[in-house]
């Protein structure tokens, strides 16, 4: 019973459940924006972008950890894999099943869910193999992924009602994440500067230089502050204003460090800072948008 509690435990850590539940939250919001302009739509339009969103992310982590097992030796030693916990090829197993449950089900949704879910594990897989170590084309392809669930939560439904133009009503909650996600992106890799070295990974900092970088990251936390009114303006509530205005306030705090990189001997720690910051800036700028999208329900039921 310890063994099997052990590699349960083991398994677990893996997919980074924490991680999982978060992207869960957000194709919930894309589906919720289209729920709120549609008096019903069937169970099945949130069950299947739920199961392909934490079946292949969770696929995605696994398979991570296979590809870093050499890395992760080194900087890693207690993560399942290299600690002897969970072999490679366990891992690859529990891979190819999460996958294979979490696209199944699209493909009776119709072509579009099918194709898009497809297109994204691919990209998933390939991230984990080889994309990660092109630097900023990493970054943006894991920013696309989370903008993505949101896509897919909308999409979903609107394949089921035959009427593909209520996707667009995820595109301002999409856009808002992928920017606010590349912003922590960039922040990491400065705080990844000396690991990225010595794996050779052409990240921004290492190719234009951490001056250059933190004003690409300032630039992004500072459009997303601009564009925050856009969704009070097109039909969020006050609900949603409140939790932006916080959102704002921690992404203003994180930009005006951010310039401040540029100038300090030790800019890993600062940076390290600034992503636990804008961790907290995604978690109230996702509640602002799910917290709105509930609230309309509600009252429409």
């Amino acid at each position: 019973m310890r063994n099997f509690k052990d590699k349960l435990k083991a398994y677990l850590e893996l997919l980074r459940i924490h991680n999982v539940i978060t992207a869960l939250l957000t194709t919930l919001i894309g589906w919720l924006t289209v729920r709120v302009e549609i008096s019903t739509l069937p169970s099945i339009s949130l069950i299947v972008p739920l199961l392909a969103v934490g079946l292949v992310s969770s696929a995605g982590y696994v398979i991570n950890d296979y590809f870093d097992v050499e890395v992760d030796k080194v900087n890693k030693p207690y993560r399942p894999i290299p600690s002897g916990r969970v072999s490679p090829k366990e891992a690859l197993y529990l891979t190819l099943a999460l996958i294979v449950v979490g696209v199944a089900p699209s493909v009776a949704v119709g072509v579009f869910t099918a194709a898009f879910v497809i297109v994204n594990t691919m990209l998933v897989i390939l991230y984990s193999y080889r994309i990660k170590e092109l630097g900023f084309i990493g970054n943006v392809v894991v920013s696309l992924e989370g903008a993505f669930t949101i896509i897919l939560g909308a999409l979903t439904p609107s394949e089921l009602i035959k009427d593909l133009s209520y996707v667009r009503f995820s595109a301002i909650p999409a856009i808002y994440a992928f920017t606010l996600l590349l912003a922590r992106e960039i922040i990491k890799t400065i705080e990844d500067m000396r690991a990225d070295e010595v794996r050779n990974v052409k990240s921004l900092p290492r190719v234009i230089g951490v001056s250059k970088s933190s004003i690409v990251a300032f630039s992004l936390q500072l459009f997303i502050v601009c564009i925050s009114f856009v969704p009070f303006l097109v039909g969020y509530g006050y609900l949603y204003l409140a939790l932006a205005l916080i959102t704002d306030v921690l992404l203003i705090y994180s930009a005006i460090n951010t310039l401040k990189l540029k100038r300090i001997n030790n800019p890993e720690l600062m940076a390290s800072r600034l992503r636990g910051v804008l961790k907290l800036a995604i978690f109230t700028g996702t509640t602002a948008f799910a917290a709105d999208l509930l609230y309309r329900l509600a009252l429409t039921s």
